[in-house]
């Protein structure tokens, strides 16, 4: 199988040298062990200089032939507003919290999205039918949905390997900014994240920002499903663990250490971000020094900070203050035989880091904000006993909880934890450090990435069913012949008319009507419409036709030329006065929210509530109603927006096969919602039954939405037109 892995950088620069870090690094493993298993890998990305276009036709074949690469070409204006512009100063400060450098301008988001066509057109030139197409990180949100809008039935995973915030923080983007983002990810057959809270972060937001819900993790939207969950990134174990334990790096790790064999060493390694907090950790240090000088001359920090961003101003501002407080610090506490902080600004290769991690008493991981945070994994298995003092702010502090965890904002408390690690007994740091390179042995990289595509594949062959499922209104196949009598069954909201915010605004149009005037003409056609309105709304809506109606979801039925109204059970509704005095108390905690009665049902409504408080309502009334309607008389079923308590009895697909003639029939039943699955389930097989929408469904075949319906209808009175 092949895989089209796509991210903002290639694995190489733009010159063909290797990318040291970051996903390239990251994924190293995995790519050699899917190659190993006889697959391909192409990467698509950008080389991270703008080529000129002369040129780019023998660039991009020779990146392709060396390192199986495939260059997306951005101009250097669009690279730089694509990039530094929202990517850098929107985004990511945005997802990290750190609100105050947020820029939130048209421009660099109209360079976002440009840029992410041009990702796309990259996609095009080389995807097959089959392939597995892996889209990594915030830089390509919008690549998701372009894609899916070429290739209905791509295999496509999107990860987030940033926090994904809440949605107070969400919802600072401007409308149209943040409603592409989030649509433009739908396109996904899968949505990953590092931790369950990014996911319900996630998910939350769907909810207040659009008013789309999910159903255990699964998001139906546009007639498509996409599953979110959390996979936290693991590391290869094996790489760290017999790299660490060889003579190799026994060796470099004695020469780094043979001038400092009696200091405790502290590391810090981290990318220059203001996201890292080094400073705050730097800080830190500098109090634990102040507050336990037994430890001067006894221990060492040894900083590592890997260049970042070298252009943009308010880092080379940070780099500054950072060198400034090192130099405070070594200039404070240090002797001439005894420097505090060894400060290193540049990144180390994997042989010489991992020697770093070996010869470490206590690894500093406090960012004030990160998705994930490998340097934390690669520490605890390269080590002998050393302890991890980890931010709680981390995605990794959800695996390492046996970690030190601190708040990065509390100094005070950082430079305990600080004393607390390096003082903590061997035993207890072996057991601690035991548990947590277990768990992480359990979880690689490789279980990481086949969990992710275990996942997509089982998630693309759903929406596969979900979509052979959508057929056109104007399928021959769907038209009924002269040889059997017809026999239609219409559920009325969400199906013949579309949902509104207060039940009485949904009426249906003139035209509608007149059409179904127009099929009744139809010799040996009937039609029933099958609701959960009251009687007295279907008979005024419908007065005019003579068609079966049945309300109250199969309470009531009227024949198409009677003039009474038939009970269709027999009723004991003693259970209404209990439950509807319940359902008012949350009707007046959810504004917006009301309860309607009928005679033998009652429906709380929350369409027009807060998405979120209307959710969360419905939630624990299905859970306190459901508690209670044992053996109680009614049962509670929940709805589009509605929650429904209605008598044992009633229901749409006992009603259905009362009025149904029990001959051979071309029977065809339209419903939208959980209630009409009834009908789905007990008419004859031989049935036509089609779905208004995206939800699962037992029904054969499925209409977008009412629209649909009025499409077909309309082919229905020209086929029999013109068969006359």
């Amino acid at each position: 199988m092949r895989l089209i892995l796509v991210s903002n950088r290639l694995p190489v620069q733009w010159d063909g040298t290797p990318n040291v870090g970051g996903l390239a690094t990251g994924l190293s493993s995995f790519l050699s062990h899917w190659k190993s298993e006889g697959n391909e890998i192409i990467w698509v990305g950008w080389p991270g200089k703008s080529i000129p276009e002369k040129e780019q036709p023998t660039y991009a074949e020779a990146m392709k032939k060396e390192h199986g690469t495939v260059p997306v070409f951005l101009k250097q204006k669009l690279a730089d507003s694509f990039y530094n512009g929202f990517c850098n100063k929107t985004i990511w400060p945005l997802f990290h919290y750190f609100t105050a450098h947020c820029e939130y301008l048209d421009a660099t988001f109209d360079a976002f999205e440009e840029a992410n066509n041009e990702f796309a057109k990259a996609v095009t030139k080389v995807y097959q039918p089959g392939d597995w197409v892996w889209v990594h990180d915030y830089h390509l949100f919008l690549l998701p949905g372009i894609l899916r809008n070429l290739y209905p039935n791509i295999i496509l995973s999107f990860f987030l390997h940033i926090p994904f915030p809440t949605f107070e923080i969400f919802r600072l983007l401007p409308e149209m900014f943040r409603t592409k983002i989030l649509t433009g990810v739908l396109g996904s057959d899968l949505i990953g994240f590092h931790t369950q809270s990014y996911t319900q972060y996630f998910l939350r937001t769907l909810l207040r920002c659009l008013g789309i819900e999910n159903e255990r993790g699964f998001i139906y939207h546009q007639n498509h499903i996409t599953k979110t969950g959390a996979f936290p990134m693991g590391i290869n174990v094996e790489q760290f663990t017999v790299y660490a334990k060889s003579k190799e790096c026994r060796d470099i790790a004695s020469t780094f250490n043979k001038n400092h064999k009696d200091l405790k060493q502290i590391l810090s390694v981290d990318r220059l971000d203001y996201t890292k907090g080094v400073l705050q950790r730097l800080n830190a240090f500098e109090l634990f020094l102040k507050q336990n000088p037994l430890w001067i001359k006894k221990c060492k920090l040894v900083l590592v900070l890997v260049p970042s961003r070298t252009d943009v101003s308010s880092y080379q501002s940070m780099k500054r203050a950072i060198d400034e407080k090192v130099g405070s610090i070594n200039g404070s506490f240090g002797t001439l035989d005894w420097t505090p902080i060894l400060y290193q600004y540049k990144g180390f290769p994997f042989e010489e880091l991992v020697p770093l991690y070996r010869n470490t008493q206590v690894m500093l991981v406090t960012p004030f904000r990160d998705g994930m945070n490998l340097v934390a994994k690669e520490f605890l298995v390269s080590q002998t006993n050393g302890m991890l003092v980890l931010s709680e702010m981390a995605g990794a502090s959800a695996e390492l909880p046996e970690a030190i965890l601190v708040n990065p904002n509390d100094l005070s408390g950082m430079a305990d934890s600080i004393k607390e690690a390096i003082e903590m007994d061997e035993k207890e740091i072996h057991f601690r450090n035991q548990v947590m390179i277990n768990r992480l042995s359990e979880n690689t990289v490789n279980d990481w990435a086949k969990r992710i595509f275990s996942d997509t594949e089982d998630t693309s062959k759903k929406n596969l069913a979900f979509q052979t499922k959508s057929v056109s209104p104007n399928s021959e196949f769907l038209l009924p012949t002269k040889d059997k009598p017809i026999f239609l069954i219409f559920d009325y909201d969400g199906t013949l008319v579309p949902f509104e915010p207060l039940p009485h605004l949904a009426v249906p149009s003139q035209e509608l009507l007149n059409s179904f005037m127009e099929m009744l003409k139809i010799s040996n056609l009937s039609i029933a419409i099958i609701s959960g309105r009251d009687k007295s709304f279907l008979e005024k809506t419908f007065k005019t036709l003579p068609v079966h109606l049945v309300a109250e979801h199969g309470a009531w039925h009227k024949p198409p030329y009677g003039s009474k109204w038939n009970s269709l059970f027999t009723s004991n509704a003693d259970w209404k006065s209990q439950i509807k005095d319940h359902l008012n108390e949350f009707t007046k905690r959810v504004p917006g929210s009301f309860t309607e009665e009928k005679e033998f049902s009652l429906v709380w409504h929350f369409r027009n509530a807060d998405p979120d408080i209307g959710l969360n309502a419905a939630r624990e009334m299905l859970d306190e109603l459901s508690q209670i309607s044992s053996n109680s008389g009614f049962f509670v079923q929940r709805g589009n927006k509605i929650i429904e308590v209605r008598e044992y009895g009633t229901g749409k697909g006992k009603a259905a096969s009362k009025i149904v003639p029990q001959s051979n029939l071309n029977l065809f039943v339209f419903g939208d919602d959980t209630t009409d699955e009834d009908m789905f389930r007990e008419l004859p097989e031989s049935a036509f039954t089609i779905k208004i929408g995206k939800s699962e469904t037992m029904a054969k075949y499925r209409f977008k939405n009412p629209e649909d319906v009025h499409s077909w209808i309309q082919n229905l009175i020209s086929h029999f037109k013109k068969e006359q």
